[in-house]
């Protein structure tokens, strides 16, 4: 069989190809798309002696355009908008003192700041400026306060906590400072408590305050001890010793005012261990003028006693 050349593509085949090929690769181009993302502003590098104040937080909106893939990835990305607060502020034309003063700042925000894909651009930012308060930073001390939770054993109660260290020094906005009296710790439960106990506790320092302090836990000594309360008891006989004849006391009851623990003042039988007692010894017929011994289980005190003088008569 002869040999036959393969024939060549004519004009027209090779144009048929070609409009294919531009077709699929028409069809697998990725067209542009655009997109709004919310973005945290981050600020960094704040001058040595000041403080920022405002704001604790800042968000940009940022309109985004580039393919589709790579605007699609961006809602899985973290984006951030970098502040150099000192590079911003120490290159400020208006300043006119080779030092950051504290005050308030209009720093513009870049697109440059916010890192994104190469062939994505940033076409709009909102707002394209934030504004920052910078305040002179001071450290004071300040004692430090135990809260207490829930509620010691029927009968006890709880003195306020001492603590290890007694003070703490703190740190952040003279504002601030100004308005703080103490510093707190977490809350202690001192539920059914019945003795003394020691507990480290963190300090309760909220991080957006801006307050800082080196010390970041103390010891708290809890002091619990039988409830203290003061009762009256009205009606208490006068006795009197060391005598046989009769004898006529004027007036003849009293009343006193007792503080101690709430349980024994509390028990119906308390009252019958009160007296009041007068030694008569070596006195003779007569009226004389005499104060009243009053004795008192272990563990109470006399805060107040009426009256305090007696009218005593003896008779032949």
């Amino acid at each position: 069989m002869p040999y036959r050349m393969p024939s060549r593509p004519g004009i027209p085949t090779l144009l048929a190809l070609s409009l294919l090929g531009l077709l699929f690769f028409s069809a697998c181009a990725t067209e542009p798309e655009e997109t709004d993302l919310l973005v945290p502003v981050v600020f960094s590098s704040v001058p040595e002696g000041l403080v920022m104040v405002s704001p604790d937080e800042a968000d940009v909106e940022i309109h985004v355009k580039g393919p589709g893939a790579l605007i699609k990835g961006l809602g899985s990305q973290t984006l951030i908008c970098r502040v150099d607060l000192y590079t911003e502020l120490a290159s400020d034309p208006a300043g006119s003192s080779h030092f950051i003063r504290p005050g308030t700042y209009s720093i513009p925000l870049m697109k440059k700041r916010i890192a994104i894909p190469r062939k994505c651009t940033i076409t709009d930012i909102t707002p394209n400026f934030v504004t920052i308060s910078l305040e002179e930073k001071k450290t004071d001390t300040f004692p430090v306060k135990v809260p207490y939770q829930g509620k010691p054993a029927a009968g006890y109660t709880a003195l306020p906590a001492e603590t290890k260290p007694e003070t703490v020094a703190v740190t952040g906005a003279a504002s601030r400072l100004e308005d703080l009296e103490a510093i707190r710790t977490k809350p202690v439960d001192i539920t059914r408590a019945r003795e003394n106990f020691k507990k480290e506790l963190p300090l309760d320092i909220d991080p957006e305050s801006g307050l800082s302090t080196p010390n970041k836990t103390v010891i708290a000594l809890v002091a619990i001890e039988k409830k203290q309360i003061t009762k009256t008891f009205a009606d208490i006989p006068i006795e009197t010793i060391n005598t046989e004849k009769r004898i006529v006391i004027s007036p003849d009851r009293m009343e006193i005012t007792v503080k101690g623990p709430a349980n024994i003042l509390n028990n119906s039988g308390v009252r019958e261990q009160f007296n009041g007692s007068m030694d008569l010894k070596g006195l003779g017929p007569g009226v004389y003028v005499r104060r009243a011994v009053i004795n008192l289980p272990v563990g109470l005190i006399l805060e107040n006693a009426e009256p305090e003088i007696f009218t005593v008569k003896i008779e032949p």
